[in-house]
């Protein structure tokens, strides 16, 4: 998503990443407020700079681009997220699961990596190809191996 984003506008991905611009002013009741008291508190609406109501339109167009790449069964299960952040943040859960989901799955990858090994009657092609999408599931949960750990894994992997 981030490269689909980044060319239209950089300010898109993070709005995904970091949720919607609010648009911010100092806390004017500092003086008798008590300790803990933010600094700064959100602006109402009426208080907004074009600055603020472009960088709130930011959002709103990334909430269009999401809901038009989305089928109709994923679409309504994001249809009443508010903000980008949380149709992004509910789509990446439904596809990848949970954090612990995503972390179980990484290491049973981790696990057919570690005991890689031919399978009887099949061709070295199909060995290699699926030795890469192993390696290419792995890239996607964050974990790379180097090319020399990775071709040495797979030549050990080959029958003698």
């Amino acid at each position: 998503m981030h490269l689909h984003l980044i060319p239209m506008d950089e300010g898109y991905v993070e709005c995904i990443d970091h949720g919607p611009h609010v648009p911010m002013k100092p806390n004017t009741s500092i003086a008798q407020a008590p300790a803990g008291t933010p600094n700064t508190i959100p602006k109402l609406p009426s208080e907004w700079t074009p600055e603020d109501t472009f960088a709130d339109h930011k959002d709103k167009k990334v909430m269009n681009i999401l809901f038009n790449g989305l089928d109709s069964d994923m679409f309504d299960n994001v249809i009443n997220c508010s903000t980008a952040k949380e149709i992004w943040d509910t789509v990446q859960t439904i596809c990848e699961g949970s954090y612990q989901v995503r972390e179980n799955k990484m290491q049973l990858l981790i696990q057919q990596y570690e005991h890689f090994h031919f399978k009887s009657g099949e061709s070295l092609n199909d060995t290699f190809s699926r030795f890469q999408k192993l390696l290419n599931g792995l890239k996607l949960y964050g974990r790379v191996y180097q090319i020399k750990d990775s071709n040495l894994n797979f030549l050990r992997a080959l029958p003698k």
